[in-house]
């Protein structure tokens, strides 16, 4: 581009480019001369007197602001993209396999297998109009030794100790509800924070060492 300052553009100015181009795209066809200088306000704003010159900064700067977010990725054009952004094939497997083979925080992994296991609990058949609460009230045990606490620190629930189902202590560092709470919410930040990394870890490592795990949680029900 020249040398002036680049015109930055409002967000009235961006939905009407975006309407143009889209419109265009439907056309098969580029911006007029015209549209383009109706979009960014002048010559000047792109450091050049060259309508030919001008156009092409156009185009090119309208695409930035739009272009990754109209993209469809698929395996057919991964290979279009890629040669756009790295020096050859081998430099983009590098980034590739780089990423590819990070290694997950422990404390993810602890985080990953105690939501993979309410998930999967919550999609038994027996369990399907149970919610994540009910899940974790019912399981506590083995969701606390997953999330790291000491069940025997956690008091009873308020439906336990109602119903007198269990002895109760007259003292607990931890209270029930909010422990519930805690392990929801680590849920919550998994499947929406990283959910990436979560859906990584299920393809890359869970479903090599699945079996093992169950056969963990059952030794673990076993054993009351």
């Amino acid at each position: 581009m020249g040398a002036g300052k680049k015109k930055k553009f409002n967000r009235k100015e961006k939905k009407f480019a975006f309407k143009i181009l889209a419109r265009n795209v439907r056309r098969e066809r580029k911006l007029t001369l015209k549209e383009a200088k109706k979009i960014t306000g002048g010559l000047s704003a792109y450091g050049t007197s060259d309508p030919k010159k001008f156009y092409s900064n156009v185009q090119q700067e309208l695409a930035h602001l739009f272009f990754q977010d109209q993209i469809i990725y698929s395996w057919k054009n991964l290979g279009q993209y890629a040669m756009g952004l790295y020096e050859d094939p081998q430099a983009a497997m590098d980034v590739l396999t780089a990423n590819a083979n990070k290694p997950f925080k422990k404390q993810d992994l602890r985080r990953f297998y105690l939501v993979k296991f309410i998930d999967e609990q919550m999609s038994k058949k027996e369990n399907k109009d149970k919610g994540p609460r009910t899940i974790v009230t019912e399981n506590m045990k083995i969701c606390c030794t997953l999330n790291g606490i000491d069940f025997n620190k956690v008091s009873p629930s308020k439906t336990q100790i109602k119903k007198k189902l269990v002895k109760t202590k007259s003292f607990y560092d931890l209270d029930h509800d909010k422990v519930v709470e805690q392990i929801i919410e680590k849920r919550r930040r998994v499947l929406v924070e990283k959910k990436i990394e979560f859906k990584r870890w299920i393809k890359e490592e869970y479903k090599y060492k699945s079996k093992q795990f169950n056969a963990y949680i059952a030794r673990k029900k076993l054993l009351g």
